[in-house]
């Protein structure tokens, strides 16, 4: 079975933050970076949604308040390199958010912030999915979800930087710390990890991984 790269941090510490600034923004301290670790399986609607349910109870039961928003994040490292060349030389993203105020979605874009520049991030698609009110989830997290597949450029997953996430209301929510525990770890995988100009992946590659990858999720069948 192929492996599965995937964040296990949810989104919890920003989430605290966010709260936290809101009552109290002299009182502001770091956030830390989120970090990702290595998964295996398949990742399925509702292994996402267990996921996200036991982070919840876990967060409930340490006693934290719930966040103003949380995400969950899975990609993909272990890409045949036939496949890697076929998606323009990207790595798959699935980014879930959740929120408790409605407004904040649509997620606006997401983005590698290195070196001073951000660097738009290719959305493939993107979806909203019901969450069941009565969850430790969206007590938690929120009863407002979106979903959506996206292609970071392989060498950006190596480098010094960061994943950030703009939602529809604010800005500037980091989603991982780059370079990926699990990339830079295997960073001779791909030969070339840098896309070529104009780089588009491969409509039967794509869907493909999809089918694979996240059975169950909504498959890609055009790009934007």
């Amino acid at each position: 079975m192929r492996r599965l790269v995937a964040c296990i941090i949810i989104g919890l510490v920003a989430g605290c933050h966010v709260a936290h600034a809101q009552t109290s923004p002299a009182a502001e301290t770091p956030t830390p970076t989120p970090k990702d670790v290595k998964l295996s399986g398949v990742f399925s609607p509702d292994r996402v949604k267990t996921d996200m349910e036991a982070a919840a109870k876990k967060a409930q039961n340490s006693g934290a308040a719930p966040s103003t928003r949380g995400h969950r994040y899975y990609f993909l490292w272990n890409l045949t390199p036939a496949e890697f060349e076929a998606l323009g030389r990207h790595t798959l993203f699935l980014f879930s958010i959740w929120t408790q105020k409605p407004e904040a979605l649509p997620v606006k874009r997401v983005y590698v912030r290195a070196n001073g520049q951000d660097l738009p991030i290719y959305k493939v698609s993107s979806w909203r999915t019901p969450v069941d009110k009565s969850s430790l989830t969206a007590k938690m997290y929120g009863p407002n979800r979106e979903d959506g597949f996206y292609l970071v450029p392989g060498n950006a997953l190596l480098q010094k930087g960061e994943i950030v996430l703009d939602l529809a209301n604010q800005g500037g929510w980091v989603m991982m710390g780059l370079p990926s525990n699990v990339a830079i770890r295997d960073a001779r995988r791909f030969p070339n990890t840098s896309p070529g100009p104009n780089a588009k992946p491969d409509l039967r590659t794509l869907p493909a991984v999809v089918r694979r990858m996240f059975p169950g999720f909504p498959v890609p069948q055009s790009l934007p």
